[in-house]
């Protein structure tokens, strides 16, 4: 068996709970770290968790190893109307750099899987920068294709609509 099963084989993958805040925001400032994002506030990501946890349409999991939480993902189980079925939106998927390539990333992924079998998903969507060069390679490998689809963000007081040109 390689590392990679063997390290895999070690961990296992569960539901959060709130006491995981802390561990769940190390993960999140690893990411934003990567990505090139800002840090996340520590109370922000207590809370959402918080929320998660109670939302019926969500799931938060991490994957734990003997020296505590290696791997989060989060997600969303969302009715598509434009296509009249179930999507899987992974707005995060994050796993601690001791931990990338043993297989991780993997468990949480099948974990994503497996619930969208559950609820008779058609699609998982998941977002990586085109930078973050060694996640689009991971999901590739695991069977997601690059989509041909442009991202939008609306940046600044969403409550205002911007002055048009």
């Amino acid at each position: 068996m390689s590392d990679e099963g063997d390290a895999a084989s070690r961990a296992t993958v569960r539901e959060a709970t709130s006491a995981d805040a802390p561990e769940i925001y190390a993960l999140a400032v690893e990411l934003a770290g990567v990505v090139g994002d800002a840090f996340p506030d520590p109370d922000s990501v207590k809370a959402r968790l918080r929320e998660l946890l109670k939302a019926l349409e969500a799931g938060v999991y991490v994957a734990e190893k003997g020296d505590g939480i290696v791997g989060v993902v989060s997600l969303w189980i969302k009715p598509d109307l434009a296509h009249g079925d179930t999507v899987i939106e992974v707005p995060m998927l994050a796993v601690s750099e001791k931990a990338r390539r043993n297989g991780i990333g993997k468990l949480l992924v099948d974990k994503v899987r497996e619930i969208a079998t559950e609820n008779g998903a058609g699609l998982i969507e998941l977002v990586a920068t085109r930078s973050n060069v060694a996640a689009r390679e991971f999901y590739q490998s695991l069977g997601f294709v690059e989509s041909d689809v442009v991202a939008l963000e609306f940046v600044g007081d969403v409550g205002r609509s911007p002055d048009p040109e």
